[in-house]
């Protein structure tokens, strides 16, 4: 066999390798969208269209069954009011807490400090079902069973442990000579902290704004043990009594988790070059 053979042979396989990548990057990719698809084509079918062909493009779409669910159904509403009452001020607090802390915890290496980042970051380790019932007996006891605040203080506290792991391992790769500089020029801790340490940290603090508002957003577990009234409820919450109401008419269904989930999907796609970017950025040096 000459050589030109071989190279032919060789650019054959990798021309072969290239395709089949293609290939299984296209399957999953589909694979990924199907779910999506059948929520955005139910979401505009008429009932009558549903039973005939499950997958096929609706013949006449129409938006009525958005228009319904708002008009129709108030837990839409009063699921979308308290999940914003709760996701907003948790995702700050989480924001300006944890950055602080990542700070103090990078910036010091005793023993000390070292164990106060083990014990806060344990909480990776345990499921949420091993604290569920003492979360709920707390909550109850302190009045905080079915309030937005309750939530919101349930939430932060089991969102810290991941948020503290990944910005700390970020603000070490924050150059320490920034901050001596500040120093030097007069400027105090919590002053060298939000004026030169934080703006720094933009983009992980985008990342950790994108993960931890899809992770409240959709929390189905600490709400259904909290939230207890109707009033109370978050979207995901009213979404299953919604879905359980009207599983004859699943159009009306899946244009509630359409809504529901179109919030998520805007702040992800204005946001999403910071997640990658602040991921990777954190995990050199952490």
């Amino acid at each position: 066999m000459t050589g030109e053979q071989i190279l032919q042979r060789q650019h054959r396989r990798e021309r072969l390798a290239d395709a089949t990548k293609k290939l299984v990057c296209i399957a999953l990719v589909c694979i990924t969208l199907i779910p999506f698809y059948i929520s955005v084509i139910y979401s505009i079918k008429y009932k009558s269209e549903i039973t005939i062909n499950h997958l096929a493009w609706p013949k006449n779409p129409t938006l009525d069954n958005y228009i319904r669910v708002i008009t129709e159904n108030e837990q839409f509403l009063v699921g979308l009011k308290n999940s914003v009452l709760t996701t907003i001020p948790t995702i700050f607090l989480l924001m300006i807490v944890c950055s602080m802390a990542a700070w103090v915890l990078a910036r010091n290496n005793t023993r000390f400090y070292s164990l106060m980042y083990t014990v806060m970051t344990m909480g990776t380790l345990i499921p949420f079902q091993c604290i569920m019932l003492p979360l709920y007996l707390n909550m109850y006891k302190a009045g905080l069973v079915s309030t937005n605040l309750g939530f919101i203080i349930a939430r932060s506290g089991l969102q810290v442990s991941i948020s503290i792991l990944v910005i700390t391992s970020f603000v070490k790769t924050v150059p320490r000579e920034l901050e001596q500089a500040a120093e030097i020029d007069g400027c105090g801790k919590f002053a060298t902290f939000w004026q030169i340490v934080f703006p720094l940290l933009k983009p992980i603090n985008a990342t950790q704004l994108v993960l931890n508002t899809v992770y409240v957003w959709n929390d189905y577990n600490t709400a259904v043990v909290l939230l207890r009234d109707k009033a109370s409820r978050t979207l995901p919450l009213a979404q299953i009594v919604y879905f359980n109401e009207n599983t004859a008419e699943l159009n009306l269904a899946f244009a509630f988790f359409i809504m529901a989930m179109l919030p998520i999907l805007i702040l992800y796609f204005s946001l999403q070059r910071y997640v990658v970017s602040g991921v990777m950025a954190g995990a050199v040096k952490g």
